[in-house]
């Protein structure tokens, strides 16, 4: 095999392979943050490829991503879709890999997952597998560059596939915003967006005797060039070995000379016409939203990448501390939440300023006043010189979370090193992105300079604007309007941004509406310093000396990703959150309630790099704060104080709160995804205990009023007495972790110790096989959703047969059900625990009969799971036992996901924080073909529900395939038609396994699993 040369790019005390001549080297320093320990390189081969791998001896995960420089807007704007079907296409089989399934099942058996996304200028491809396989992964994955097969059997079944995507999409905002930019855009600008659907991919070509499969090869053969490529791969292998991998698998991509355009490149023609830009956009939206957002079009912002003047002018528009346009919009009960942000995946000819405002009740009839304040605003920037204060202060902070940026799994580090690639210097992939390196007033001037009313798009969408909405947009047929802005609003506005006024006339008039440009940030963390650890840390939480009701108080120093930071995270138990429904929700909104009083204050904590959340459990209140140690003290303390003293909430708060409660609510209870009402169906069913159905919250929302939240904070904290359970991981000693959880109990001032908790339970499912058939609650949704659930009683043997039989047949189960059969986008079968179950769920979300689908979800497992227990061969376990131990041993990337993994352990009550090390131990020494195939039998009979939602939407289900028929029921099979009457008949006949409720659980459990108090010295 002849090895392509390359350009490569080395450290020092690397060898060199052969194939890359000395006089072809260049040194190139990749810039990383601390947390990364892998040593990267930079390659640039003889076909153009651009690579960066990463060597890690000690990773857990290897991975790539390749991202070619080709997306929606390079396609035939006559096939809107193609580049997306395209991207399908290429998981079809290669050569050497003829079988579609091969790859993902490789992929998923060894510990990995797999995907693919397309936007309007680049698509890019990534994988995630266990070490030991990373040269298997990229030989299949490469080879989708080199040698695709690009099987036309499979077009029709691809653009359904494509088309179960766009239906997936049809009732969500973000969609119908993007179909709407691709019906306004200019038709002599290449610009377009579009998934592609049945009808622009299948029904409309053929009308038109255009070959959408020969459009897809041509669209592959002439534009995926090498050139064009960048890729990342990150591995246990040396560079040089990583380099070999590289040259041999990719060196044979085709260079095909072609330039892609983007930028300034792409036309000379304006993406939007100034009169198809400037002007109202209404929109109905199927979900209660209500928002305002401003839209400039604005000049491709990738090559200021140094400057980044869209940086400091969204940081001032977004800013939401003390005399923000935020807060002052907030005061006045017209917003109860803004942001500034960019065009996303959409920019590449051009780029996006966008302002956006979550609208109150009160705030849709001002929206006059809305504009006028944001125009007063920006009139007064674009007069005043950029501040230079604020520029260092901002650069300070992306320097300090850079540096201490937390580390990433390969799937996702691998897809944004491949796309920072493609806009950034070899050197700045990692950091170029959030460094700002270069003050550039003029920049920042110019780009303010484009935000003019003449040069606004002003969207509106709200539920009250349905009788406005005359039209429907191309792309999603959704209700819609395009009108001229008024006049009174021109005017207005116009006056506000005072265009042709000073400096100072423009500062006053933003004055005397209280704006004013934020003041110096007091988070910004001084001591960055790590503590001292002790001689042997402990590799799992212990727990540390406590009173009550202080009862369990968990700490693990960090001593592996050794950064400044820490993660704490406080259960408080009290039984007025789950005394009844009604409580529950006060408690709800009232620590809803808390964080807007906060928000001023903590948001400077915020974009230094702190955070907390104050959020309701089943029984108790959850206070969780992370960030940089050195100031979660001072966090800390500001919100326990703002907690005790909340006895009252404020008019304004309150009215903020319940606006977006209001709206949060209706649409999870109402516009949920089929999939998710299966889901939240069966917790209302299975759980007992502050467990209460969002259409419930709803009901008794609609009752409340600002003052039925008053002494709500007694109620909690006081009036049955409390029981309080912390975990305190990072940056923090012992002792730290104790002053800490003694700050929150002195400060919320905790006195009454519970005796015992509030009940909590979980139900037996009946014996057998039970269908449980609900009513879509969406009328706007075309799907249907069919959830299974089979259910065993928690063992980590059974937890590990779960896991391994996913390995085994997860792949497969999306291979047929979704790839094969094309019964919906939405198809995945997992494992997932609960106190006293484990559970394997299968799910589809399907425009066909959910009877029918049912029935093909059951043919797969009775195919499958026969196969496996008798004929699963002793090499596919050890493939599978070798995936599951790779995803078992996967080491935490930050504190939180550390955290997340002992959290979960604190909140069922079993404390059992070294279960993962048992599992590995019980998977590497006990678990075995004949163990599977003995789980296999204990499977088939364990009990089966069938949570099936049946859309209400008129539009017809897709017709079966030829010669496919429903199945009958068969014998024995319980069938439930109703929703409540279900749910109490249930829950009066069925055993329930309740969660420990004994207050001393924790010592209880400390002491069974050897992590027993230890001393503070």
């Amino acid at each position: 095999l002849e090895v392509p040369t390359c350009l490569l790019v080395v450290g020092a005390g690397d060898q060199l392979n052969a194939a890359a001549p000395l006089s072809a080297m260049s040194a190139v320093a990749i810039k990383k943050p601390e947390s990364h320990k892998r040593e990267y390189s930079y390659l640039e081969l003889d076909n153009g490829l651009k690579a960066v791998i990463g060597s890690d001896p000690t990773c857990d995960k290897a991975g790539a991503a390749l991202c070619v420089n080709v997306g929606m807007c390079h396609e035939r704007k006559d096939l809107p879709g193609l580049a997306h079907f395209l991207e399908h296409m290429l998981f079809t089989g290669t050569k050497k890999y003829p079988s579609e399934g091969d790859y993902h099942e490789f992929i998923q058996q060894n510990g990995g997952f797999a995907n693919a996304y397309t936007t309007c200028y680049f698509t890019n491809y990534m994988f995630e597998i266990k070490p030991e396989e990373l040269k298997g992964g990229l030989d299949r994955f490469s080879r989708f560059f080199t040698e695709p097969l690009l099987t036309k059997e499979c077009t029709d079944r691809e653009i359904n596939a494509v088309d179960s995507e766009y239906q997936g999409g049809s009732t969500q905002p973000w969609w119908r915003y993007i179909g709407i930019m691709h019906q306004s855009a200019n038709p002599d600008h290449p610009f377009h967006v579009a998934v592609g659907n049945n009808k622009v991919l299948r029904d409309e070509p053929k009308e038109r005797g255009v070959d959408l499969y020969d459009e897809m090869v041509k669209l592959y053969n002439e534009c995926y060039s090498a050139n064009g490529m960048t890729l990342c791969i990150i591995g246990r292998e040396s560079i040089a070995e990583l380099t070999e991998l590289t040259l041999s698998l990719f060196g044979g991509v085709v260079n095909k000379g072609v330039t892609m355009p983007i930028g300034d490149s792409v036309s000379d023609k304006p993406p939007f016409l100034p009169k198809d830009w400037n002007r109202m956009l209404l929109q109905f939206p199927v979900q209660d939203i209500k928002d305002l957002t401003f839209s400039w079009v604005i000049p491709w912002q990738d090559p200021l990448w140094r400057s980044k003047p869209t940086r400091y002018i969204g940081h001032l528009l977004g800013y939401e501390g003390a005399g923000s346009l935020c807060q002052v919009l907030k005061s006045k009960g017209l917003i109860s939440g803004c942001s500034s942000g960019n065009g996303n995946w959409l920019e590449g000819a051009f780029s996006l300023c966008n302002v956006s405002f979550d609208l109150t009740e009160k705030g849709l009839q001002h929206l006059e006043e809305i504009g006028q304040h944001l125009f007063a605003f920006i009139g007064m920037l674009q007069k005043s010189p950029p501040e230079r204060w604020i520029f260092d202060e901002m650069g300070k902070l992306a320097e300090i979370g850079f540096r201490f940026g937390e580390d990433q799994h390969p799937f996702d580090l691998c897809q944004e090193i491949s796309l920072s690639l493609q806009r950034l210097p070899p050197a700045e992939v990692l950091a170029g992105k959030s460094h700002l390196y270069d003050f550039d007033p003029a920049g920042i001037a110019a780009v303010l300079g484009k935000l003019t009313l003449q040069g606004a798009r002003v969207q509106h969408q709200a539920k009250c604007l349905e009788p406005r909405c005359t039209e429907r947009d191309t792309s999603y047929n959704s209700p819609m309007a395009f009108l001229p802005l008024e006049e009174s609003w021109r005017a207005a506005w116009s006056k506000a941004v005072n265009a042709s006024g000073s400096v100072e006339e423009s500062t006053k008039f933003a004055a005397s509406l209280g704006i004013a440009l934020p003041k110096p940030n007091p988070f910004i963390p001084e001591d960055l310093s790590l503590k001292a650890l002790p001689m042997d840390p402990p590799q799992l939480p212990q727990v540390l000396p406590g009173a009550p009701p202080l009862a369990g108080l968990f700490h693990r120093q960090d001593d592996k990703l050794l950064q400044p930071k820490a993660h704490s995270d406080f259960l408080i138990y009290t039984p007025y959150v789950c005394k009844d429904i009604e409580s529950y929700v006060k408690a709800e909104l009232w620590c809803r309630c808390v964080s807007e009083a906060l928000q001023e204050y903590a948001y400077d904590a915020q974009i230094a790099g702190m955070d907390y959340s104050i959020s309701l459990g089943p029984t108790f209140v959850r206070l969780a704060l992370d960030g940089y140690s050195d100031k979660l003290g001072v966090l800390l303390g500001a919100v326990t104080d703002k907690m005790k003293s909340f006895t009252e909430v404020p008019d304004d708060v309150y009215s903020i709160v319940a606006d977006a409660y209001s709206d949060e609510i209706q649409n999870v209870a109402f516009h949920s995804k089929p999939y998710s009402q299966c889901s939240m169906r069966f917790t209302e069913l299975s759980s007992k205990g502050g467990v209460f159905p969002s259409y419930k919250r709803y009901e008794t929302f609609k009752g409340l009023k600002r003052e039925s939240l008053s002494g709500v904070a007694g109620e909690i904290f006081h009036s049955g007495g409390c029981h309080v359970e912390g975990l305190v991981i990072g940056n923090m000693t012992a002792e730290d972790a104790s002053k800490l959880a003694a700050q929150l109990v002195d400060g919320l001032g905790l006195k009454t110790p519970l005796t015992e908790l509030p009940v909590r339970a979980e139900a037996k499912l009946p014996e057998g096989k039970t269908v449980w058939q609900l009513e879509g609650t969406d009328a706007e949704e075309p799907n249907h959703a069919v959830f299974l659930r089979m259910q065993m009683e928690d063992s980590i043997e059974t937890d590990m047969h779960l896991k391994l039989l996913n390995k085994i047949i997860g792949a497969k189960f999306f291979d047929v059900l979704r790839t094969q059969q094309q019964l919906g986008y939405i198809v995945s079968m997992s494992s997932a625990p609960t106190t006293h179950f484990q559970y394997l769920n299968a799910v589809i979300q399907t425009e066909f009969p959910p009877d029918y689908v049912r029935g093909r979800i059951n043919a797969f497992f009775d195919e499958h799971l026969k196969n496996v227990a008798e004929n699963l061969s002793s090499e596919e376990f050890e493939t599978c036992r070798g995936g599951l131990l790779s995803d078992l041993k996967m080491q935490p990337k930050s504190l939180g996901e550390e955290a997340g993994r002992y959290l979960g352990q604190i909140t069922t009550r079993a404390y059992d924080f070294g279960r993962r090390q048992r599992a590995i131990d019980y998977v590497e020494g006990a678990a075995s073909v004949s163990s599977m195939k003995k789980f296999i039998t204990d499977l088939e009979s364990a009990p089966r529900m069938y949570s099936q939602v049946k859309k209400t939407h008129p539009k017809e289900d897709k017709p079966l395939p030829e010669g496919a028929t429903v199945p009958e029921d068969p014998t024995g099979l319980r069938t439930w038609t109703t929703h409540r009457e279900t749910v109490q008949s249930f829950g009066e006949s069925a055993e329930w396994l309740h969660i420990d409720k004994s207050v001393g659980a924790a010592a209880a459990a400390a002491a069974r699993h050897n992590i027993s108090p230890v001393s503070r010295a």
